[in-house]
């Protein structure tokens, strides 16, 4: 493992915000109709979350989350879409080049935050903790994939498979369902149950321990290998206020399984991480 800091989220998702607000000439607003007939979407927001400082962590801190979602329905070859992921799921960009009303079958190309020494800061994309020193730096990952969704008695399941093109981070497959709640007319609740499977490669990264980490942090050493790492449910609230704004809220709870459950390095199986902040759709 690399010693040395990875680099923040934030500064990534800006930079795409604001390729696509000047790409898009940013539009003041729409109306309903407008927004059903056109082929994008877009949103961005702030707010502030309060996440676990890293997997496994029984501390957690204030941040300053930005983040950006948005989608472009060509004639032809499919639907592309961004997002800058949820409190459980990682950001990434799909294509959907198979894209039906009730499935669709694409790549992604992702990114997964990586681990270090140090305690998270308040615009800090990444995880770490002082408590972990000795243990080196785990690099930030891009990773590339296919992901898909199929909509199942008017639910749909969705399904992707993401490895790490770089660093030493592996593959993660993720299963979940996406719940819609519509409660009136300018509220809207999800409920997202997911699971988490990872390959040995992405087991040892985060959760074992190496005899020269040991010697070096103090924790005992531990080999974790390949099984199911996590089972997360997050429940989102989207409020409609005025013309594109929306306030948004999200509360996740994620519990560690099996391998990663009994690393040394982790202190609570069970997290818990919330979000409120406010978001304005083009």
């Amino acid at each position: 493992m690399k010693e040395h800091s990875t680099p923040s989220l934030t500064g990534t998702v800006l930079a795409l915000t604001a390729a696509l607000l000047v790409a898009t000439g940013a539009p003041a607003a729409t109306t309903e109709a407008e927004t059903s007939t056109r082929p994008w979407e877009l949103e961005i927001g702030l707010g502030s979350s309060y996440k676990p400082d890293y997997s496994g962590s029984k501390d957690s801190s204030l941040r300053l989350p930005i983040w950006a979602s948005g989608k472009y329905q060509t004639e032809h070859l499919g639907t592309f879409a961004f997002d800058s992921g949820s409190l459980v799921l990682n950001p990434e960009v799909r294509w959907n080049f198979l894209d039906g009303r009730d499935a669709a079958f694409g790549l992604l190309l992702g990114y997964r935050d990586g681990r270090d020494e140090e305690d998270p800061g308040l615009l800090g994309g990444g995880t770490g903790s002082t408590r972990l020193q000795g243990m080196g730096t785990i690099d930030t990952a891009v990773d590339a994939g296919v992901q898909g969704h199929v909509l199942v008695f008017g639910v749909p399941l969705f399904a992707q498979v993401r490895s790490a093109l770089n660093s030493e981070q592996g593959t993660l497959a993720i299963l979940g369902a996406y719940v819609p709640l519509k409660l009136g007319s300018s509220f809207e609740l999800t409920v997202m149950p997911t699971v988490t499977w990872a390959d040995s490669t992405q087991m040892q990264a985060f959760y074992s321990v190496t005899p020269v980490q040991s010697a070096r942090s103090g924790f005992r050493t531990y080999e974790a290998g390949s099984g199911w790492q996590s089972a997360a449910l997050e429940i989102g609230g989207d409020l409609t206020i005025s013309g594109g704004w929306h306030a948004i809220g999200s509360v996740a709870y994620q519990r560690l399984l099996a391998d990663a459950a009994a690393s040394p390095v982790v202190q609570e199986k069970g997290q818990a991480s919330g979000l409120l902040g406010l978001s304005y759709r083009f």
